[in-house]
């Protein structure tokens, strides 16, 4: 009988051990869970997942306004990003590009922009030369001035760290793989200058940008992130 009782304390002192165990590893279990759930929530909102990668992480200043296009600046957000390119549109890894000379003719920047909005894209703006080179050879139909996607400089400024793009990425991470300047004498800034143009197939100007006005009827590639 003494065995006995000996015996059911142990028992009952080993389930109580055990359900502790339980109960602890089943907090743990619903903690972590809980941490996946506020981490695939977080990821959902933030740019930067699929095809946007990088945009919409410098917004431009309050004070940046094109002069000449009705006071304007970018503000489109792309909503959803197409899971392929539209007929007519090429493809360079995971965007989309299409001259707009071949359905719209020159337009102003905001005009083009626009345009580039309706398809869930922007002006293009090359992440790094091989990008800009592949457009260049196989998108862009013309040798003429075309718009880059940069918009604006905060403060006025030759130094294209300094400037601001539509699709708001980081003009400053950029750079190092563009190494691009503003032609010698020019600059963008925040008002009357705020857009920059780029020619084809012109060794002068293919690591080099005009300033303009913004309401010049110039070429314009459209660029769409597929999702």
């Amino acid at each position: 009988k003494q065995w006995y009782q000996r015996r059911v304390a142990i028992t009952a002192g080993d389930f109580q051990t055990c359900a502790m165990f339980c109960y602890v590893l089943l907090a743990l279990l619903g903690v972590a869970a809980g941490a996946n759930v506020i981490c695939t929530d977080y990821g959902k909102d933030v740019a930067g997942g699929g095809g946007l990668d990088g945009y919409y992480t410098r917004e431009l200043p309050g004070d940046c306004r094109g002069q000449h296009i009705g006071e304007w600046k970018p503000t489109f957000k792309i909503s959803q990003s197409p899971g392929e390119c539209q007929g007519g549109w090429k493809k360079y890894k995971s965007h989309c590009y299409i001259d707009l000379r071949t359905t719209k003719g020159h337009t102003p920047y905001r005009a083009g922009e626009e345009e580039c909005n309706r398809h869930q894209g922007h002006i293009f703006l090359a992440n790094d030369r091989e990008e800009y080179t592949w457009v260049e050879q196989n998108v862009m139909a013309n040798n003429e001035w075309f718009y880059t996607g940069i918009f604006c400089s905060s403060p006025r400024s030759m130094d294209p760290t300094n400037f601001f793009t539509a699709t708001r990425e980081d003009m400053r991470e950029i750079q190092k793989k563009m190494q691009s300047t503003m032609h010698p004498g020019h600059h963008l800034d925040n008002h009357g200058l705020p857009c920059a143009l780029t020619h084809r197939n012109n060794n002068d100007w293919r690591w080099k940008w005009h300033h303009s006005h913004c309401n010049e009827g110039r070429a314009v590639v459209c660029e769409v992130p597929l999702g």
